[in-house]
């Protein structure tokens, strides 16, 4: 996904999708922020550019007052400033992180040394600034620190929305087992539900009191209702000495009656045992009024399995007087098999003793307001699955109908979230889905059945055809929604373009379960990412066993890391003339529990489409500065020893990386000169803006920099000379055709003289021939890696490389 300004005037190219051009700051969501601070010019810049966000800001300026304004407050994010108070700042982190639920974004001003270090960071913090300050670090810093906040605010308020559930789920099973449960099967006389009502019906009851608590009047209905019973305007008016709910006005003015659609009521007497319908309420089911007879069990035994028992626990509470009115919530199956989400209200009338003798109530479908994504007005996931369901089902008639699910995702969409903020984000998801509206067949709409339209999730939309003719009417629909998905947004000012990857399921009778349609158009999804921005994909059976096996290896990659299994090998790095080693590749291993070490290729991918791969760099990086201490104390060379350790896009993003990388070389007495970081020139480029401030602090903690595979990406000289990088990689493809192919050369002979010229070491990768050495030497190439010198080997074999090394002996052959 790529953004721009629309061009104050004159013509420009459109760009392809994920060009980006000039992009405008977003306003970014405030958030409370707690500044501790005593220094009044570092106070002064951090207040101003807090409020210039929009936060709300707290000024403390020692660690007691801090901790004050914080139990008091609960700021997401808090600034730790670099004056006196930062003696006091690692004891305050830790009694935040004590306080359950304390897990604030900290970010610590950490001063620059004169070497060109920093002091040492307070174990607990998130993120780091640098004093002074970099122009625009602190706006990128706190846009960092921000996503993080919002991050954990969001797990937070899942994790207390689960508490409520689970309290509630407590309460309703209580009421539930107070109680009296139906028997697992009907007793004798006693056909299902009606039995086990008609136990309820006869027992004494509490009158629930004028003044009742809030677990009874909290759920008092909402207002009358105009029309009532199944034969009549109203509901038949209460029987001689019967005694209306508390706060009832009566059936005819009843302030207490459940409001519904126009006579959608129905009545239950409780001494006969049968119950009324209106002729509304049968109506809005689909039924015919001789379908729905006069007992219990015509509205029990439509209730969805999942919700009885809740309705069952809600009706019985109020039977037996523990609860003034029923407000439930449950699914009535259609006369055509569908289900209806539903909300029932009902009150009791009681005769003098506070004996239930009538229960009166309505039914209202909100099965359509229920069903709608509330950000893009398509159907939700839960509805959408619902219409497939019913589309699948066999009884259909006698002919199958073809049908396909089309899962779209848009492409690098997080790129929107991290530039211009998740509000712009929704609103791009919005005019995303008024696009596929108009992308529906003509006459048709999300709801015409035909064709419908969801937002399952995320930057996640899905297309459900019923009824096509074959697969290429469903291949036509992804061309028409790519095509028109092209065109540029204009999100808020911003000129946004982005491309979608679509994946097709096609089911002709052979699928019954509509999870099992969605999962293959999503899988087919990401075989269509794979492929490249833009593409289509149709499933086929080879792709569910490739997903299985996919599931199986993050599961065993799982497992690995908590087993430590991965082992660093080291490649060495040699100066070409010399053939002595100046430094090493780190490259990850995982040893299988089969015996068999499995090179990179064979879990990476994987780990970085699911995280795992910050766990692994985790790992790498600990293990590297480890074997560093080591060869730094058993090896005394000058310059030092360095090792190279790959840094992915997954990590790179992440606003804690900096606290990681100068935590773990604190943790081993490792200097940051000893450690180079390679990154992908396609990570950097991606995300210059935010990149550029996270090389600067990387490079504050003295560490050296890497751009791996040089010359196949972006390669531009701009970037070059913006962020101080130290080494250029050049790509293996090159040199392995390099004396074969005039191409390559030139391109190799451009990158090292680029180097050269702008005071950057240059390492050629893949060397396995003499004959290349010879050409890289020739071009003036310093520095290169490959199996022409040596294989990557383990720790004990890198150290007996290294001893050779000091006695003299080269990796040079022949």
């Amino acid at each position: 996904m790529a953004l721009r300004r629309p061009a104050a005037g004159g013509r420009d190219r459109r760009p392809a999708a994920g060009e980006a051009r000039a992009v405008s700051a977003p306003s970014p969501v405030a958030m409370p922020a707690l500044l501790l601070e005593d220094g009044l010019r570092l106070r002064g810049i951090l207040v101003a550019t807090l409020r210039a966000h929009g936060h709300a800001v707290t000024v403390c300026e020692d660690a007691a007052t801090a901790w004050e304004a914080y139990q008091a407050a609960r700021q997401p994010l808090l600034l730790l400033g670099g004056g006196p108070q930062r003696t006091d700042r690692g004891d305050l982190i830790r009694r935040i992180r004590a306080l359950p639920g304390g897990d604030a974004c900290v970010v610590v001003v950490v001063a620059r040394d004169r070497a060109g270090g920093s002091a040492e960071l307070p174990e607990g913090a998130d993120d780091v600034l640098l004093w002074p300050l970099k122009p625009g670090a602190l706006d990128l810093r706190l846009a960092a620190a921000e996503r993080l906040a919002r991050e954990r605010a969001g797990r937070e308020a899942g994790a207390a929305e689960r508490l409520r559930l689970a309290e509630r789920v407590a309460t309703l099973e209580a009421a539930a087992n107070a109680a009296e449960r139906p028997p697992s099967r009907p007793a004798a006389g006693e056909p299902g539900p009606a039995g086990w009502l008609r136990r309820l019906v006869g027992r004494p009851a509490r009158v629930p009191a004028a003044g009742a608590g809030p677990a009874e009047a909290a759920t008092a209905p909402l207002a009358p209702a105009t029309a009532a019973g199944p034969e009549a305007a109203a509901p038949p008016a209460p029987e001689p000495g019967a005694v209306a709910p508390a706060g009832a006005v009566g059936p005819e003015g009843s302030a207490n009656a459940p409001a519904a659609a126009p006579g959608a009521w129905w009545e239950w007497d409780l001494k006969s045992g049968e119950i009324r319908f209106a002729p509304e309420w049968k109506d809005q089911f689909g039924y015919r009024p001789k379908d729905i007879g006069v007992s219990p069990d015509e509205w029990f035994r439509r209730v969805h399995p999942e919700d009885l028992a809740n309705l069952k626990a809600a009706v019985g509470a109020l039977l037996e007087g523990r609860s003034a009115v029923v407000e439930d919530r449950h699914r009535i199956q259609r006369s055509d098999g569908s289900w209806a989400h539903t909300v029932c209200r009902a009150v009791a009338v009681r005769d003098a003793g506070g004996a239930a003798i009538r229960v009166t109530g309505t039914h209202t479908d909100v099965t359509e307001t229920r069903g709608l994504d509330p950000l893009t007005g398509l159907l939700s996931r839960a509805s959408l699955m619902e219409r497939i369901a019913l589309a699948l089902r066999p009884a259909r008639g006698p002919e199958r109908r073809t049908s396909a699910v089309l899962f779209l995702d848009l492409d690098r969409f997080k790129n929107i979230n991290y530039s211009l903020g998740h509000r712009v984000g929704d609103q791009m998801l919005r005019l995303v889905a008024e696009r596929l509206r108009r992308c529906l067949p003509a006459g048709e709409g999300p709801d015409a059945g035909r064709a419908t339209a969801a937002h399952v999730g995320g930057d996640e939309f899905a297309v459900f055809l019923e009824g096509i003719a074959d697969v290429n009417e469903a291949v036509r629909a992804a061309k028409r929604i790519q095509d028109e998905l092209l065109a540029p947004f204009d999100v808020e000012g911003n000129e946004v373009f982005t491309s979608t990857s679509i994946g097709i399921a096609v089911g002709n009778g052979d699928y019954t379960r509509p999870e099992d349609l969605l999962r293959d158009a999503d899988t087919a999804m990401f075989r269509a990412k794979a492929l490249g921005k833009g593409s289509y994909v149709v499933f086929d059976a080879g792709m569910h066993a490739r997903a299985v096996s996919l599931l199986k290896l993050e599961t065993d990659l799982r497992r690995a890391i908590q087993r430590e299994e991965f082992r660093v090998h080291y490649q060495p790095i040699v100066e070409l003339d010399t053939g002595r080693i100046s430094g090493f590749e780190a490259l990850v291993r995982w040893q299988h529990p089969d015996g068999e070490l499995l090179l990179p290729g064979a879990f990476l991918p994987v780990a970085e489409e699911t995280g795992l791969i910050i766990s692994i760099d985790r790992s790498v990086l600990r293990e590297v500065c480890k074997q560093l201490r080591s060869w730094n104390a058993q090896f005394r060379r000058s310059p030092l020893l360095t090792v190279a350790v790959n840094v992915s896009g997954v990590q790179f993003m992440r606003p804690d990386m900096i606290v990681e990388v100068d935590r773990t070389l604190r943790n081993y007495g490792v200097y940051g000169r000893s450690l180079k970081l390679e990154i992908t020139e396609s990570v950097i480029m991606e995300h210059a803006r935010y990149a550029a401030d996270m090389l600067a602090q990387l490079k504050a903690l003295d560490v050296k920099l890497s751009i791996d595979d040089f010359g196949t990406g972006y390669s531009s000289l701009s970037y070059l000379r913006r962020f101080e990088i130290d080494t250029l990689k050049v790509d293996s493809s090159f040199v392995a055709r390099m004396d074969s192919d005039e191409d390559s050369w030139e391109i190799i002979r451009t990158i090292v003289t680029l180097g050269n010229n702008l005071g950057k070491d240059v390492v050629a990768e893949g060397i396995e021939r003499g004959r290349q050495r010879e050409l890289l030497l020739a071009l003036r190439c310093r520095y290169g890696q490959g199996f022409f010198f040596s294989r990557a080997v383990d720790g004990e074999a890198a150290t007996a490389l290294l001893a050779a090394d000091a006695r003299g002996e080269t990796l040079l052959k022949g």
